[in-house]
């Protein structure tokens, strides 16, 4: 039995109007994905676009500075940021998954040859909760003692370095501590010394005391260069031995309290409360790398807290395949030298390397208790990053700003549908009107049923390409009706009118909307997310225009004139 055309076209029309009427997507925070399912009220369940939803956008930097001192080859380079991106992404989706929004995209963007990661989240409109979810970063790092000595060069490096961090802390002077969060992996010191006398300070204070006394409370003081300290190892007995280790570098600082009072001798002395920022002149760590690979958070794999021989609490750190074959070859390579671990930016322990480890998990063993070493083991399953993320731009779009943009959008709309229903009843009369409607409603109708399958998130570009659409689609309307009122004219028969219409308009429709497929194909393939949406949907409307309403175009003509050929 044989299926008419116009028995195809019914059919797809109610299953579309079933669709956008009475289906949507669900959100499974457990997964993370959208299911089909049934509702009563499908129609204002679309999915809506950041530009007419609510929500928050992020968007991140990476920063690969530590990477690019070890990773002179460009090419190796490239692949290890890409691999990192990966990480980044996967890691990223996990975090949002967790927090049960409505709707989320990450994705990422390339701008003036540098890649950031573009975080959209529908549904939440704190910004504060977005950010900490997404950019908090732990950074695991293995790192070995730096063996060269340094020169005038790297000594100039690292004074620029506290010249940076200078500037860093004094825009903002009452958070510094969080300015300089998780860096003392680069030999960046924060310390508040409270309450304590000159014979407890650090030695560049006590070489200093005129400039400490006449310091104005809260301050910054910039620069001491020289001497900050010297650390002396002790025996068991508690004296000291050797020649200890001079702490030499920059320091910054500033006097938060002073006031006299009794040392434990009862003499009247001075005690400071002072705000200290050390920047040394050597990193006395670099990554540790096998001289292809640095390892680092990049191959890790999971944390778990367990007990060590001792029955002490530790965190044991695993690492995937790639993971355990570098920590093998480092440590293969550096017996009887201490390697450290950071984790954010914090020395957790650096344990001689007594010999080559290549099951692939490494051990921390920091004074934790079983609570501890449960905590820090959760975090590192939880937020650890190969590399950490910079916020560089933060947008939060309110329910009102994105509710009037899509009322807008759709009055837009409405008056361009009306405008072309008054155009076609004044150039052609009232059943082609009539016509013209029904094919525009069996287009949107298909269109919406087309969003809602392949879950298209509804946004003012995508608004603005319907519209567009729409006018096209009337254009080669237009192109068949003049066609057959030129057939008509010259004493054609209706049904042979009408075929020829169409027959002889098809090459011009369909090289117009082929020409405007090219374009929409190049904004989807080559630019950023906006032209991606435009572009994509674009492609979508010439495709229904072009395979639907040319041919439906066609039968309704049929219907309406010549009813004995509606088939």
């Amino acid at each position: 039995m044989k299926i008419s055309k116009k028995t195809i076209f019914a059919i797809l029309f109610i299953v579309s109007l079933v669709i956008v009427f009475f289906v949507w997507r669900k959100f499974d925070p457990q997964t993370g994905t959208r299911s089909l399912t049934f509702t009563s009220n499908g129609l204002s369940h679309f999915r809506k676009g950041l530009d007419v939803s609510w929500g928050t956008k992020l968007v991140y930097k990476i920063s690969y500075d530590k990477y690019e001192k070890v990773y002179t080859n460009s090419s190796e380079l490239t692949a290890i940021k890409k691999t990192i991106e990966d990480i980044i992404m996967k890691n990223i989706d996990n975090r949002i998954s967790k927090l049960g929004v409505s709707d989320y995209k990450s994705y990422v963007q390339n701008l003036d040859n540098q890649n950031y990661i573009v975080v959209e989240i529908w549904g939440i409109a704190d910004l504060d909760q977005a950010k900490e979810l997404i950019g908090k970063t732990l950074e695991l790092e293995f790192k070995l003692q730096n063996p060269e000595q340094p020169t005038k060069t790297s000594i100039a490096a690292r004074k620029a370095l506290a010249n940076q961090v200078l500037a860093e802390i004094k825009t903002d002077p009452e958070n510094i501590q969080k300015t300089l969060e998780g860096r003392m992996s680069e030999n960046i010191y924060h310390t508040i010394f409270t309450g304590n006398s000159l014979d407890q300070l650090p030695d560049l204070y006590k070489k200093n005391k005129k400039l400490l006394d006449s310091a104005e409370i809260g301050k910054i003081y910039w620069l001491i260069e020289g001497n900050y300290t010297t650390i002396y190892q002790q025996s068991e007995d508690g004296l000291t031995q050797g020649t200890g280790i001079a702490l030499d570098g920059y320091t910054m600082f500033r006097v938060l309290d002073k006031a006299q009072g009794k040392d434990m001798s009862g003499n009247t002395v001075d005690f400071y409360a002072i705000e200290d920022v050390f920047v040394q002149d050597r990193e006395t760590w670099i990554p540790a790398t096998d001289g292809e690979t640095i390892l680092n958070g990049a191959y890790f794999k999971f944390a778990n807290s367990s007990a060590s021989e001792m029955g002490e609490p530790v965190v044991v750190i695993n690492l995937d395949d790639k993971g355990k074959e570098v920590f093998c070859n480092i440590t293969e390579a550096n017996i009887g030298k201490p390697m450290a671990i950071f984790v954010w930016g914090n020395l957790l322990t650096a344990p001689n390397i007594q010999s080559k480890i290549c099951w692939g998990t490494a051990e921390i063993n920091g004074w934790f208790t079983t609570e501890s070493a449960k905590q820090l083991s959760d975090a590192l399953n939880e937020w650890t990053l190969p590399a950490p993320l910079i916020l560089m731009q933060e947008e939060k779009i309110s329910p009102s700003l994105g509710d009037d943009s899509l009322s807008g959008a759709l009055q837009a709309g409405l008056i361009g549908l009306i405008a072309i229903q008054v155009l076609m009843y004044c150039m052609y009369g009232r059943k082609k009107m009539l016509l013209t409607a029904v094919v525009l409603i069996s287009f949107i109708a298909i269109l919406f049923a087309f969003m809602k399958l392949t879950d298209y998130a509804l946004s003012l570009s995508g608004i603005a390409v319907i519209i567009l659409s729409i006018w096209m689609w009337v254009d080669a309307n237009i192109l068949m009706y003049e066609r057959l009122r030129e057939e008509l004219k010259e004493g054609k028969s209706m049904a042979w009118a009408i075929d020829h219409a169409k027959e002889r308009s098809w090459p011009a429709i369909r090289d117009g909307q082929i020409s405007t497929g090219l374009i929409a194909f190049v904004l989807f393939s080559m630019g950023t997310n906006v032209f991606k949406g435009f572009g994509s949907m674009l492609i979508v409307t010439m495709l229904i225009t072009l395979f639907f309403n040319v041919p439906l175009t066609k039968i309704l003509l049929h219907m309406f004139y010549d009813p004995k050929k509606s088939n």
